[in-house]
C-alpha cells in the first residue's frame, strides 16, 4: 500500500491543533485533552484521528467545519479561515479567547476580593490605606481621556488608525519591522521610570488585527511604567487592573468613539454590520463585538 505523505494538508493539521487547544480552554485546564477527544467531535476512529492530526486528512467540507463550530461554540468563519490557511494557530487561539476583559466583574472580581481581604497589605502602595474599590478602580473615564488626547496629538480623523503613526508620537518607544523575528512581535525595554526606553519589534509590516491590538496595549503599559505625563491621572494599578485598562485603551485607540459613530451612520443595512466595521477599522470580529458592547455600556457616561 502506498504510504500517504506526512503533512500533505498542513492547514488541516493546524485545525486539529486549534481544536485541541480550544477544548483545553473550554475545560479551563481541569481536564487533560487527548487526541481522541478531538477526533471524537467528528466521530473519527483512532486511525482517522491520527491522519487528521498529521495532515494526511483534508478537513474542509463546510458541514464538517460547521459541526466543529457548534461543538466548540465558535464562529464557523474562524474555522474556515484556519482550514484555508488564512489564519495561523497563535492568531486563531487569540481570537477564540477573545480580546480580554473590558471590565472587572463576576468571577474575576470575586477572586480579587477574596485575595484582597486575606492579605490587604499586598495591594497597598504609598501613603494611607486604600479600600478595595480604590485599589481596583478601572477609571475608564481617565483612560478614555488619554486615548482622546493621543488621537488629537496624532490628528487621527479617519479610520483605520495606523499603529506606526501612534508610536511616532512617543520618542521613547520605537516600533521596528524585523522580518527574521521568531515570534510575531517582541518587547525589549531598558531603564526605569521616566528614563525607560522600549523597542517593539514586529515581524510583519502587514500586521494582523490581533498584533495591532497587542502593540497598542503594550504602548499603554509603557506609558504607565515610564510615568508619562499622559497617565499621571491614573494611580499605580495592580497587574489585573492594568491588563483591563490596557484592553480598554487599545479598543478606544483602534476604534475611537467618534469614528465608530461616523462609520455606523454609513453602514449598508443589507449587509453584516460587524463585518463591514471590521473591514473599515482593520480589526477582528471578536474585537469589534467586544468594543461595541463596551461602547453601548458606556455611551451614557
Amino acid at each position: 500500500m502506498k504510504k500517504t505523505a506526512e503533512n500533505l494538508y498542513p492547514h488541516s493539521a493546524t485545525l486539529f491543533r486549534f481544536c485541541k487547544e480550544a477544548l483545553g480552554i473550554h475545560y479551563d485546564g481541569n481536564v487533560k485533552v487527548i487526541d481522541q477527544d478531538v477526533g471524537a467531535i467528528l466521530g473519527y476512529d483512532p486511525a482517522d484521528c491520527s491522519h487528521w492530526k498529521k495532515g494526511k486528512k483534508n478537513i474542509r467540507a463546510l458541514s464538517t467545519l460547521r459541526s466543529l463550530a457548534e461543538h466548540l461554540r465558535i464562529d464557523e468563519h474562524l474555522l474556515i479561515s484556519i482550514a484555508a490557511g488564512k489564519v495561523s494557530l497563535p492568531e486563531a487561539v487569540f481570537e477564540f479567547k477573545g480580546y480580554g476583559d473590558f471590565n472587572l466583574q463576576e468571577k474575576p472580581l470575586e477572586v480579587l476580593k477574596k485575595e484582597f481581604f486575606k492579605n490587604p497589605s499586598r495591594w497597598q502602595t504609598g501613603d494611607g490605606i486604600k479600600t478595595f474599590e480604590e485599589v481596583f478602580d478601572i477609571n475608564r473615564g481617565a483612560i478614555a481621556a488619554i486615548a482622546d488626547e493621543i488621537l488629537q496629538l496624532g490628528k487621527f480623523a479617519e479610520s483605520p488608525i495606523y499603529v506606526p503613526e501612534i508610536f511616532n508620537i512617543f520618542p521613547n518607544i520605537n516600533l521596528v519591522i524585523t522580518p527574521d523575528l521568531d515570534e510575531p512581535y517582541s518587547v525589549s525595554c531598558e531603564g526605569e521610570g521616566a528614563a525607560m526606553h522600549c523597542t517593539l519589534s514586529c515581524r510583519d509590516e502587514d500586521m494582523k488585527p490581533y498584533i495591532r491590538f497587542l502593540l497598542v496595549k503594550e504602548l499603554f503599559k509603557f506609558l504607565c511604567l515610564s510615568q508619562h505625563s499622559l497617565t499621571a491621572r491614573l494611580s499605580i494599578a495592580p497587574r489585573e487592573v492594568l491588563d483591563v485598562q490596557g484592553n480598554i485603551f487599545a479598543g478606544l485607540m483602534l476604534i475611537p468613539d467618534h469614528l465608530l459613530c461616523k462609520e455606523v451612520d454609513s453602514l449598508d443595512s443589507t449587509l453584516d454590520f460587524v463585518a463591514q466595521l471590521t473591514d473599515t477599522f482593520w480589526v477582528s470580529k471578536a474585537l469589534m463585538n467586544s468594543r461595541l458592547r463596551d461602547y453601548l455600556d458606556n455611551m451614557a457616561s
